[in-house]
């Protein structure tokens, strides 16, 4: 059989047949086609001669047996052959293309974030999406936006090519080893193969990226390249990498009206996340053992999305920054002062905001359950009549006790709702915050 299928040939695994119904999609392994059997629809990726190789096969075979980590993979589900053994390929799960969008269409300006919270809730499910791979005992070993799909109306994800992933550290492999500019520079530099500590750095530039749109090591030094050759992207990348914002190396800052896309978002995001990106790409750029990893990521994403307010005058969302308590920063939207900060809810060192339309998840007010980011617990409420009160929303099992103005204690249950109002103490379950209302700052 050839390198390519014809519509209407058929394939076939130890149990099923598959029929071609048309080609969509093609890459330097092989082609992809829309496949079907016993009246469900598949996609198949079909190898070239090239890449149909005994390893191949054998890591096709082992994805398999193992399963997908999660219902974030678009994972092998069988190997299928021919009427030859000189090619072969897998069936996988149909990517939905009218809901999911290839990340590389969102750095390609065709696709419009309004709203961070879908932006972040993507982040976060990419981190864990890896967090479970590396889990089984995998890593991807090349992350990059091509691998990625985004529901930008929910911030669901789903990563494919997962013909990528293999055994962790696995040594004697020389097949897939990342894509320039995500690989960390150990591997750029052709010292290590790909493994979880260089797939933690890809993540970091995938977050980076989608946060700041923006690569984070690509600055002046990138923009002065006169002829990016093979030479120049190691340089870059693998031998002498700078972090746009490193505190101590201003060598390689966006460069303004140039390459400065990154300058505009990285003015507005808290001090704790771009402490963290500081460390992911100055500590992290060099010390594979000391990479960020993805609970990490997770815990403070969540952080971040919980920080989300907005600006009275223009109604565009920023982030509330502790450090930046006292200061009025200008909207960068419409140029105004944030005067204004709304009310918050304090629990252990956290500040989380609560918006007119705030709804958080477990994840956010309980550290205890970071992996709980979809399950609601509490949303803010508004009285019908009388806009002017506010309260908190029990959207979780648990059952909270708070005291009346009057000092009578009050149990509230899934459904009820806390009247918002200054210093007010409430016990959510295992935990406690204290209610600070909305100010205006100096």
């Amino acid at each position: 059989m050839s390198d390519s299928l014809s519509k209407g040939t058929w394939v076939a695994s130890n149990e099923r047949r598959y029929k071609v119904l048309e080609e969509i999609g093609s890459g330097g392994q092989g082609n992809v086609y829309l496949v079907e059997s016993e009246g469900m629809k598949y996609a198949l990726k079909w190898y070239n001669k090239t890449s149909s190789t005994v390893e191949q096969y054998r890591g096709i075979e082992l994805l398999v047996d193992k399963g997908a980590p999660s219902e974030k993979f678009i994972w092998p589900l069988v190997i299928v052959e021919g009427e030859s053994k000189d090619n072969f390929g897998y069936v996988m799960p149909l990517i939905d293309t009218k809901r999911y969008t290839k990340l590389t269409h969102y750095f390609g300006g065709e696709i419009k974030v309004k709203r961070y919270e879908y932006l972040i809730d993507a982040c976060i499910k990419i981190a864990h999406g890896y967090n479970e791979l590396h889990l089984s005992g995998l890593c991807y070993r090349d992350i990059s936006f091509g691998n990625l799909f985004v529901d930008f109306s929910t911030g669901d994800i789903l990563i494919c090519d997962n013909d990528n992933v293999t055994i962790d550290n696995l040594i004697g492999t020389d097949q897939i080893w990342g894509t320039q500019g995500f690989m960390a520079p150990e591997v750029v530099r052709g010292e290590k193969a790909p493994s979880t500590q260089t797939d933690l750095f890809s993540l970091s530039v995938v977050l980076f990226r989608m946060l700041h749109l923006q690569h984070p090591l690509q600055g002046k030094r990138e923009y002065e390249i006169e002829i990016v050759d093979y030479d120049a992207l190691v340089d870059l990348y693998g031998k002498n990498p700078v972090f746009i914002y490193d505190p101590i190396d201003e060598t390689n800052r966006p460069v303004k009206g140039k390459k400065d896309i990154a300058d505009g978002y990285w003015q507005i995001m808290p001090s704790f996340i771009k402490e963290r990106f500081t460390e992911a790409f100055t500590v992290g750029l060099n010390d594979p053992n000391h990479r960020v990893r993805e609970s990490i990521w997770i815990r403070d994403l969540l952080m971040l999305k919980a920080s989300l307010m907005y600006c009275y005058q223009c109604g565009a969302q920023l982030f509330y920054d502790r450090h930046r308590l006292n200061r009025q920063d200008n909207c960068p939207h419409c140029n105004t002062k944030v005067s204004v900060l709304p009310p918050r809810l304090r629990i252990n060192d956290r500040i989380v905001m609560l918006n007119h339309d705030t709804v958080l998840s477990a994840a956010e007010v309980d550290d205890t359950r970071l992996m709980d980011y979809e399950a609601p617990y509490m949303k803010v409420e508004i009285h019908p009549r009388h806009p002017e009160i506010w309260g908190i929303k029990n959207l979780s099992d648990d059952v909270w006790r708070y005291t009346t103005k009057d000092g009578t204690e009050k149990e509230v249950v899934k459904d009820g709702v806390i009247p918002m109002r200054e210093g007010q103490e409430i016990v959510f379950g295992r935990f406690e915050g204290q209610i600070r209302m909305g100010v205006k700052l100096k």
